[in-house]
């Protein structure tokens, strides 16, 4: 099993962010695109092998498990090489182990390229390719660094339960716009998981993680110059249940915000959902709809 390499095939960009797991600067928009297309491909292939290796796990840890039994059966007629069936199960499961942790340790967040990738594809047109986009993206995901409550809740039915809760702005970009306006798309994710602690039917103790995710996408649009806005359609464009809208000050002129939430669920380890692509892109559009004369970029 070959583990992916961090700066085979990638350029110096990509491989900087790799190990650094962030990406940050002011780029060019097709320099931005391949180098997160660079990232998309480490992310998939290290996910691939990370699978691999925790299957090699849990496959050595059930032969080993089968091989002990074997080798209680026939150790009673005096054959002592029957142990080297546990041993070496039990070696190779703690070999595979660590690498299964360490490949875990290299790999990035899925929501930058099923969020933000097609985001940014889809506004291609938009962007003035005389400009240059800044880009602020920690790609680590729910890390130690991140944390902001750890503790026990109520247990409800459960023997315990301890909850962890995680913050994390993941990533800014700042979108120079063909018209002169400005888009800024913000991220946010808030991490939540629950180890629980209980007693199953046949009254052993039992251990189950949970996870949860509510993610968060603002978008703000700042005209490049002083524009009325209609606040009326502003309002009729956002959904009070998930999103809310305001005008904001920035730069010397007036300019609309909206922000829109998300939540997923996730067993085992934390939901690789991400907020829809096209959902964001819309939000964008929906502010230029309430944007008096800011049609022409609007479709």
């Amino acid at each position: 099993m070959t583990q992916v390499k961090r700066g085979k095939g990638f350029s110096p960009e990509a491989q900087e962010a790799i190990a650094a797991r962030a990406l940050t600067g002011t780029w060019e928009l097709r320099r931005l695109q391949k180098v997160l297309g660079e990232l998309t491909r480490f992310d998939e292939e290290n996910e691939a092998v990370t699978r691999k290796a925790r299957n090699a796990m849990i496959w050595c840890i059930v032969l080993g498990v089968i091989s002990l039994i074997l080798a209680f059966v026939l150790f009673d007629d005096g054959l002592m090489w029957v142990w080297l069936g546990p041993v070496a199960m039990t070696a190779l499961a703690v070999f595979f182990g660590m690498k299964w942790r360490g490949l875990k340790k290299l790999d990035l967040i899925d929501d930058f390229r099923k969020c933000l990738m097609p985001a940014l594809r889809d506004l291609a047109q938009d962007v003035d390719a005389g400009q240059r986009i800044r880009v602020r993206m920690d790609l680590a995901g729910p890390v130690a660094s991140k944390q902001i409550s750890q503790g026990n809740v109520d247990p409800g039915r459960y023997i315990q339960v301890k909850e962890t809760v995680y913050e994390d702005p993941w990533g800014e970009v700042r979108l120079p716009l063909v018209d002169g306006s400005t888009a800024t798309l913000e991220f946010k994710s808030w991490w939540t998981k629950r180890e629980r602690k209980y007693r199953g039917r046949s009254g052993k103790i039992k251990y189950k993680t949970k996870w949860s995710k509510k993610c968060s996408a603002s978008a703000t649009l700042l005209p490049a110059a002083e524009r009325s806005w209609d606040e009326e359609a502003l309002r009729s464009r956002t959904d009070g249940r998930r999103e809310k809208a305001h005008l904001v000050q920035k730069d010397g002129v007036t300019g609309a915000r909206l922000e829109r939430h998300w939540a997923f669920k996730g067993v085992g380890g934390p939901p690789g959902d991400a907020p829809p692509a096209k959902e964001v892109v819309g939000m964008l559009l929906r502010l230029y709809g309430a944007m008096r004369g800011g049609s022409e970029v609007a479709r």
